[in-house]
């Protein structure tokens, strides 16, 4: 899937494996490199998102809802093993 299979509006999961500085999450959808609004605490999860702009190498989403199906994770984005 690339950058021209993304549908702004359309919601897609992804997990979130880092923050930028400005608090926003960092996830990939395939190859696509996607920015989640407001997601700095809930690295490490699954999560429900809406694109809301797409660029030619990247796309902004915001969060819709969480899908907490990873029993190895905690809400600090650690992992316990």
């Amino acid at each position: 899937m690339g950058i021209e299979e993304l549908v702004e509006g359309e919601t897609y999961d992804v997990r979130l494996s880092a923050r930028n500085p400005r608090g926003e999450g960092i996830g990939k959808i395939e190859n696509v490199v996607v920015f989640v609004k407001d997601a700095n605490a809930r690295i490490g999860k699954i999560h429900k998102i809406r694109i809301t702009k797409l660029y030619r190498t990247f796309a902004y989403a915001e969060l819709v809802d969480s899908i907490n199906n990873s029993k190895y994770f905690i809400n600090s984005g650690s992992i316990i093993v």
